[in-house]
């Protein structure tokens, strides 16, 4: 399956290499040294140089940390193979999935199936509300309105007695639907020439398992991540308040899209918010803490081959879209990184991960490297203000709102950023946070 999936689409290789191309030729034709110059001018991170000096402070202290996650994989395959009484060969890239499951389980004791019990969607999404009401004065009530399914929702949001704008639920999956989890805007926030708003509607998309023959649905706490991470998204475009709709709410530079939706994941990482969205679906009690401590314990499981991973698309990215020459072989570069900076063994199979690498090519072309900013940005901004001030501290959520949230992309995002620091942002609550001392 490995292999099938790695080998795919021989023939986008082609189309690839001709996208590079054509893109460093207009770049340069326009007076920038490379195509990652032109894509990052506009951006908070806005040249190559300060994205690679980015990614080489983050793979210097990764890279060993992975080693070691690595390694210790490999001796738990070598025991399991040894129990079976089968050989032992070597730790392979499409063993990581499963060894890495196996040993979360055997250290953390997590029963998945167990949690999932515990965050039953209707439950979740109310509690959750209640959550945004309690720290973020927002009020999501339902209402009764045409829908494009029986499943989908919609909800006024206010802010006490003022409007602030309608999202939609569409949570569960059902043939030919979007396939993925997303935020979708259907009408952006503006105002008008009369100086009268217009309000944002927005829809968040999910594909949980449709609750079935009494069978309720349940989230494990992946999903859960998934849902406030959308959330987190839902929140920016709600809470955005801007003159023009093309500044509106997630409409910011790439490299601060995901930050806002980054910070918001951080709750599910948090005892008592798990408890206050944990209530077993049958008995009506709250999450056990025994269980909460193991799902928290749990995180930092091969952090840095997660990471390390997140890095080499990145560095994989920036090396074909900033190259000093006309012509950079983008398939051979893929290859070469994947070995030297994600670790990768494919035990001598030659793989073509870069036909079906779809983020250089659309939209995020030179800018992979959002998501480990983001991930920065984020840890960042919680651990510096929330764990100071508590992540229930509904004056700490209102500036958060007011200084990061509403401007959109109206204004340079990363003065917002340092005047809710107080200081320019830094790596080491990231690397606390992935279990990098």
């Amino acid at each position: 399956m490995y292999v099938a999936l790695f080998t795919r689409c021989p023939n986008n290789i082609e189309l690839l290499q001709q996208a590079v191309d054509l893109r460093q030729e207009k770049a340069k034709m326009l007076g920038f040294k490379s195509h990652a110059s032109y894509t990052l001018d506009d951006l908070s991170m806005n040249n190559p140089d300060m994205v690679l000096d980015m990614l080489n402070t983050l793979r210097t202290q990764l890279t060993p940390m992975a080693r070691r996650e690595l390694a210790q994989l490999r001796a738990i395959k070598q025991a399991d193979c040894e129990s079976k009484g089968l050989e032992f060969t070597d730790f392979y890239d499409w063993d990581l999935a499963y060894y890495k499951r196996t040993k979360t389980e055997c250290t953390h004791n997590i029963d998945s199936t167990l949690i999932k019990s515990y965050f039953h969607v209707p439950d979740v999404v109310c509690r959750l509300f209640a959550l945004f009401e309690e720290i973020m004065q927002l009020r999501f009530c339902k209402v009764d309105a045409s829908v494009w399914h029986p499943l989908v929702e919609l909800y006024e949001v206010w802010d006490t007695n003022e409007f602030v704008g309608h999202c939609y639920l569409d949570l569960y999956s059902r043939p030919r639907k979007y396939a993925n989890g997303a935020t979708f805007h259907i009408r952006s926030g503006f105002t008008r020439k009369t100086g009268a708003r217009e309000y944002p509607v927005v829809a968040l998309v999910t594909n949980f398992v449709q609750p079935t023959n009494g069978e309720p649905a349940l989230l494990s706490h992946a999903n859960l991540k998934t849902l406030v991470h959308e959330m987190g998204h839902v929140l920016h475009n709600l809470c955005s308040v801007t003159k023009w709709s093309m500044f509106h709410g997630t409409r910011v530079c790439r490299d601060f899209v995901e930050c806002p939706s980054q910070m918001l994941e951080n709750i599910i990482w948090t005892p008592s918010v798990l408890q206050k969205l944990g209530v077993h679906y049958q008995t009506k009690q709250p999450i056990p803490l025994c269980i909460v401590d193991a799902i928290i314990a749990a995180k930092p499981q091969v952090a840095g081959v997660f990471y390390l991973q997140k890095l080499f698309y990145a560095v994989y990215d920036i090396s074909i879209y900033h190259s000093p020459g006309s012509h950079v072989d983008a398939s051979l570069v893929y290859n070469t990184l994947e070995k030297n900076v994600a670790l990768c063994n494919t035990g001598g199979i030659e793989t073509i991960g870069a036909a079906t690498t779809r983020q250089v090519v659309r939209g995020y072309d030179s800018k992979c490297f959002v998501y480990l900013w983001g991930q920065a940005l984020a840890a960042d901004m919680f651990s510096t203000r929330f764990g100071r001030d508590g992540v229930f501290n509904q004056q700490t959520w209102m500036e958060y709102r007011n200084v990061i949230l509403r401007p959109g992309g109206s204004t340079d995002i990363m003065n917002c950023v340092h005047q809710f620091l107080g200081r320019k942002p830094q790596y080491n609550a990231f690397f606390t946070q992935i279990g990098l001392d």
